[in-house]
């Protein structure tokens, strides 16, 4: 898994897109991985969704794809999260970001001004509202 990700890394932000030779949003890279690793069908599509859907939505369209292949996982410490996991965190007035964790305290995520990147958790804790786990 965590090659398969790894593989996006230094690509471009592109909004409603997985294109792995350019890029992908913080959905389409999700997808795009799942889609990899047989956790979807390779056929999958997202249904479509404005560029700033999070800034003005109590709907959260992250969740409703994340939610098709994993289970919500109650969690106390970034100490239980296991590679694989989809982090998602509050962005605008739902729950509109997410990246795949590495292991090792670390997530793969697409930024909308930097591209597709390594973090660590940890930059970003303060905004990590639910954690999800493959359900396969």
């Amino acid at each position: 898994m965590k090659e398969v990700a790894r593989a996006w890394v230094n690509k471009r932000w592109i909004h409603g897109q997985a294109l792995k030779s350019e890029g992908a949003d913080c959905i389409q890279f999700i997808v795009a991985v799942a889609k990899e690793l047989g956790w979807l069908p390779a056929d999958y599509k997202t249904i479509k969704y404005a560029r700033d859907w999070s800034l003005h939505n109590n709907r959260s369209i992250l969740l409703e794809e994340i939610s098709k292949v994993c289970v919500e996982v109650r969690f106390a410490s970034l100490d239980e999260l296991r590679a694989g996991d989809v982090l998602v965190f509050m962005n605008g007035q739902t729950s509109g970001y997410g990246g795949i964790y590495i292991g090792e305290g670390r997530m793969i995520h697409a930024h909308i001004r930097h591209g597709i990147q390594e973090d660590p958790v940890s930059r970003y804790q303060e905004k990590l509202n639910s954690v999800w786990r493959v359900s396969r």
